[in-house]
């Protein structure tokens, strides 16, 4: 089980939540600076793919990953 904290969208990617995408709109000038000020809890669309593949492909010592994990398997 994957539980991210935040996730940024990349590559055009948008929610299909009306509020989520007017946050994204409004946070999104913000994200550079959250991502300095919480690098433990950011993550993006693409980092969380990579990882769902890796973890297929070659498992996880842990069955729920939290975002630290996420990043450690995607290096």
């Amino acid at each position: 089980m994957f539980r991210p904290g935040f996730i940024e969208p990349l590559d055009g990617i948008r929610s299909k939540t009306p509020s989520y995408r007017m946050f994204y709109n409004v946070a999104g000038p913000l994200l550079p600076l959250l991502h300095r000020a919480f690098p433990g809890w950011i993550l993006s669309t693409r980092e969380l793919g990579q990882a769902m593949l890796a973890v297929t492909r070659h498992g996880y010592e842990k069955r729920i990953l939290e975002t630290k994990d996420i990043r450690r398997v995607v290096g």
